[in-house]
């Protein structure tokens, strides 16, 4: 090798040996500063990935708080859509409401008036103007009775607040559910009602209530009005699967067709004609049962009527566990 080539070659060494050193001066004062990589890993790798991470956990926790007010609207739409329908129960039944209240009010006011006649004409009662006065006085208290209870089955339905769930008298339930149905069921079909027995469910009177409301009003409804005697709704209450009673709402109306029977507790699904229902009955229905830990089915065919079955469990400290052998024994 002749003297110029080495010069040469010692030249080239020389520049590559300062493009290193500016190189790593000026990583000295970049970015990667006091941040040492793994073994074998890069410097610029291991910032990406703290990067990286660092802006998937900022993605993460808005996503999650994102998804957090949307389940409290979701709540809170939920609430506002069963009381709706609430109200709108409450609407369907308003008419027949005011003519259960106006029956007994009307004797109520009939018999005080016949009261303040008699003391004011008579200064001395005989033996039977006495009774005739105590006997309206007694029919007086019964329709203030009667007017008494259908305000506040008026008030249990149409409380907008839910006070907690715990052990509900299901019999009762579904009394106070008939007698807000009566007006629509009196010319449609006779009503049977087979509850007592059952142990109470967890639930929620309230909304157990507006369960079986709409099913009794969705029952009258299926029946044409003006042959009661024909027809007939029946409530029976019995012991279901293991830990639950099973509720059975049967009626002798129209029945419903096949190809409605896989939408019937979809939400606005309606097979009633525009302005008479909202659709809303069923699912709301569907909606209650289902937040308890129940179930609710149904079984029809066209002309053959209809039967809701409601499944609920029994309130957890009326559950009787299953006798073993050596207690049988």
């Amino acid at each position: 090798m002749t003297v110029r080539a080495k010069v040469g070659r010692l030249a080239a060494m020389t520049r590559r040996r300062s493009t290193l050193r500016q190189a790593f001066q000026g990583l000295g004062t970049g970015p990667f500063v006091g941040v040492r990589p793994g073994p074998g890993a890069p410097r610029a790798d291991s910032h990406l990935l703290e990067e990286t991470v660092r802006e998937r956990t900022a993605a993460l926790e808005a996503a999650n708080a994102k998804l957090s007010s949307s389940l409290e609207q979701l709540h809170a739409t939920q609430a506002q859509l069963l009381f709706a329908d609430r109200l709108i129960a409450l609407g369907r039944i308003a008419a027949g409401v005011g003519h259960e209240i106006n029956n007994p009010l009307a004797f109520i006011l009939s018999n005080l008036e016949y009261i303040h006649q008699e003391l004011q004409q008579k200064e001395r009662l005989s033996e039977q103007d006495r009774q005739e006065i105590l006997e309206a006085l007694a029919e007086t208290r019964d329709g203030a009775e009667r007017i008494r209870l259908i305000v506040r089955d008026l008030q249990t339905l149409s409380r907008a607040e839910d006070v907690g769930s715990g052990p509900a008298e299901l019999a009762a339930v579904v009394r106070t559910a008939a007698k807000m149905a009566m007006h629509e069921l009196r010319h449609r079909a006779r009503l049977v009602v087979e509850c007592d027995g059952v142990p109470p469910v967890q639930g929620n009177g309230s909304r157990l209530g507006q369960v079986f409301l709409n099913l009794l009003l969705n029952a009258a409804q299926s029946i044409s009005p003006g042959n009661a005697e024909a027809n007939e709704v029946r409530v029976v209450a019995r012991p279901g699967a293991p830990g639950h009673v099973l509720v059975e709402v049967r009626d002798t109306g129209c029945g419903i067709a096949p190809e409605h029977r896989e939408r019937i507790f979809d939400p606005f699904f309606t097979t009633k004609p525009l302005g008479v229902g909202t659709g809303l009955g069923l699912a709301v229905c569907h909606g209650i049962v289902t937040s308890l830990g129940g179930t609710l089915t149904m079984e029809s065919a066209p002309g053959q009527g209809s039967i809701f079955r409601v499944c609920l469990p029994v309130a957890g400290a009326f559950v009787q566990t299953p006798r073993s052998q050596a207690d049988w024994a």
